[in-house]
């Protein structure tokens, strides 16, 4: 983290820089004690303006603005100091960086894309030595997907899924006929700038790297497959009456038959599972519904064990690959060995990596626990714009919403609790943009006699949502009524 602190006359006197678990980067900006609120309203409009998300936050007791999606450090410190937001040089400081472990650790999902690449490499290559057209583009296929693990596989999701929770969150409070105001970070995180054509894609593959990955690898698979299979019809035409050779090269191709079988599977499965975060409010399941469960929880582990027995399957054909062109002295495939070999111990590294790595998204699963924080400040943000006479109402419902399975997926109290919390931090947060008036202290919420209101039910919105898809049907709600603040 590095923080830049500020004297007289910035409107800010303090942003400090923190890095995410997946590579992004937050601010988090604190206003001086004189600043006006109508300047930092319109830092903040002109912020979401160059695409930027913001939330009031409270950053351990300390009062700050969070900003999201604002490219590198560097770009919102220019951007700041051009609207005079920020003057002067600034005194900086610098954070403990982290340790090699703990950065590995948050690149997982790309190591395991560079250590495929090399891999992929040499299954090319053995396939081009024996000159087989289908294995080629197998290994090409194997490229395309190793490819957007190294661009995206380390990609920050976290913006992605503020925003779209925020969207769920807008879309539920619409159909509850509750008006979200304009002017607070629910409204504008949950109705960002349209991306062009470009933009669309950049953020599709951010959002699904290893969907991607697994899609094309689960392809691959049908060509290493298809390969494997002519292989095993034409052996005749080869090894004539070498029986034991036409034996061998039989096994080999039904080998690498497997090889290719078990990774469309294993790719397939693991691109049509969506990863979900078993819901604490649903009782222990067991036998087959325990089993489907931990596939749910963790599908790149289900993954990864597919293809390391695949990656298995090559390892046996390539050793009795090796044992026959040995003993009839097959030169051409004696040179492929090596490729082969290449491609099978980098497949196994690749594959205890794919397995300890996670979606970083899905139902209740989010990349990192800013996610959390940020959309509990959004909703916080909400109720104080709210009469203090409805929060209580509000809160009890938005609190049911997001205790969802496919939102937060934590149990009511849990999140009422944190909401409630969250509220009285932000009371006196200057990035409200409140008036004197409206700044005279107000009772946080007290907890309310009232029952929770029933879990909200989901299911497809008229508009399509990326990740969590809510509707509301059949909501009991309870009348609203002047609660005592």
């Amino acid at each position: 983290m590095t923080f830049y602190r500020y004297g007289v006359p910035s409107l800010i006197d303090e942003i400090e820089f923190v890095p995410t678990e997946k590579g992004g980067v937050r601010a988090y900006m604190h206003a001086s004690e004189t600043a006006d609120p109508a300047l930092l309203r319109k830092t903040i409009d002109n912020l979401h303006a160059s695409g930027s998300q913001t939330v009031p936050f409270d950053k351990e007791g300390k009062s700050v603005l969070e900003v999201r999606d604002f490219g590198k450090e560097k770009h919102l410190l220019k951007r700041l100091e051009a609207e005079g937001v920020i003057q002067g040089a600034p005194q900086m400081e610098k954070g403990k960086p982290l340790s090699l472990w703990d950065q590995f650790r948050k690149r997982t999902l790309q190591a395991t894309g560079v250590t495929y690449l090399t891999g992929d490499y040499g299954f090319f290559r053995y396939n081009m030595k024996e000159a087989d057209a289908l294995g080629m583009v197998g290994a090409l296929s194997y490229f395309l997907g190793t490819l957007s693990l190294i661009g995206y596989g380390r990609n920050d999701q976290s913006d992605i899924q503020v925003r779209d929770m925020a969207k769920d969150l807008q879309y539920f409070l619409t159909r509850e006929k509750v008006e979200v105001p304009k002017d607070c970070a629910l409204h504008t995180v949950g109705n960002p700038k349209k991306k062009n054509l470009l933009g669309s894609l950049d953020e599709f593959a951010k959002r699904y790297p290893s969907e991607l990955f697994n899609t094309f690898t689960a392809l691959a698979g049908v060509f290493v497959a298809a390969s494997a299979a002519k292989k095993v019809r034409m052996a005749p035409l080869h090894y004539g009456h070498d029986l034991k050779a036409l034996s061998k090269h039989r096994f080999e191709g039904w080998m690498d038959v497997g090889l290719g079988t078990i990774t469309a599977i294993s790719g397939t499965l693991a691109t049509i599972v969506k990863e979900k975060k078993p819901d604490p409010d649903t009782p222990p399941t067991k036998g087959f519904d325990w089993i489907w469960q931990q596939v749910q929880a963790h599908p790149l582990a289900i993954a990864g064990g597919g293809y390391t027995i695949a990656t298995t399957c090559h390892a046996v054909s390539t050793v009795v690959a090796y044992k026959e062109a040995k003993r009839t002295n097959d030169m051409v495939r004696l040179k492929s060995v090596p490729g082969r070999a290449l491609f099978v111990g980098m497949a196994f590294l690749s594959e205890f990596l794919l397995a300890i790595s996670s979606k970083g998204h899905g139902e209740g699963v989010t990349s990192d626990e800013s996610v959390e924080k940020s959309v509990y400040a959004i909703a916080a943000e909400m109720l104080l714009k709210k009469p203090p006479q409805e929060r209580e109402w509000h809160l009890q419902h938005i609190a049911g919403f997001l205790q969802q399975p496919d939102i937060l997926a934590e149990s009511y109290e849990t999140v009422e609790k944190n909401l409630r919390e969250e509220v009285a931090r932000l009371q006196k947060n200057p990035w409200l943009c409140r008036s004197p008036q409206e700044m005279v202290a107000v009772p946080a919420l007290a907890e309310a006699p009232a029952p929770a209101p029933a879990q909200v039910q989901a299911h497809q919105p008229h508009k399509a949502v990326p990740t969590a898809h809510v509707q509301v049907s059949n909501v009991q709600v309870p009348e609203m009524a002047a609660v005592s603040i």
